[in-house]
């Protein structure tokens, strides 16, 4: 999971809401909801040149079309607006996560825990590491809370599905194979940074550069 830098509220969608005085969420029209999800993906969640999720760290793209629905990422309420009915034009409450069934704000739904690790309001590089062998993202705490925090975090956007882990497994091999063959780690983790995807699990893997070493 990626830390939002959550900016002020867009002039845009501030005039929007005064203009229109939403009352459910169904009032938002098409329009409206493109320019939220474009206006995060280019100054929220952006890494250089690429827009993620920050649930999955997937990359998202945003296609700037005539299309009545983009498939590859919505407008997602952290707190559900199910629950948290006074959050429901709360822009501190929006981000943009990629559109998978099986994962990130699709899987959350409008499930809710106290326990979540709300990623405007808390780091969560301080909470997960990974597993190397498995792909899987895993507590970096033993027990306590913050053990509590990431367990129901990850079940509760079904961090570890499948798929996604082995898109990470691959994404390691790839890495594996690519310093194989290298000098020394400053040559290492230059070839690690060419990687565009998965953000703290290649900060993860250069912190671990000697760990690499014995499995190559």
């Amino acid at each position: 999971m990626l830390k939002m830098n959550k900016k002020d509220e867009p002039e845009f969608f501030s005039k929007f809401k005064k203009k229109n005085r939403p009352k459910d969420w169904k009032d938002l029209d098409f329009e409206i909801k493109r320019k939220l999800k474009k206006y995060m993906l280019e100054n929220e969640q952006k890494i250089d040149d690429k827009s993620y999720c920050p649930y999955c760290e997937m990359i998202l793209s945003f296609e700037d079309s005539d299309l009545k629905e983009d498939k590859k990422c919505h407008i997602e309420h952290i707190k559900p607006k199910s629950e948290f009915r006074d959050l429901t034009f709360d822009y501190k409450n929006f981000l943009t996560s990629c559109s998978d069934k099986n994962t990130c704000g699709q899987s959350k739904g409008n499930k809710w825990d106290n326990l979540f690790i709300n990623p405007v309001e808390e780091n969560p590089e301080e909470y997960f590491s990974y597993s190397i062998r498995t792909g899987k993202i895993i507590p970096k705490k033993e027990d306590g809370l913050e053990y509590e925090k990431a367990i129901k975090t990850i079940e509760i956007l079904n961090l570890n599905e499948n798929k996604l882990c082995d898109y990470r497994k691959s994404y390691i091999n790839q890495i594996l194979n690519s310093i194989k063959n290298s000098r020394n780690d400053d040559e290492k983790i230059e070839i690690i940074n060419y990687f565009d995807e998965l953000p703290t699990l290649k900060k993860f893997l250069i912190g671990s550069i000697k760990i690499l070493e014995e499995m190559i």
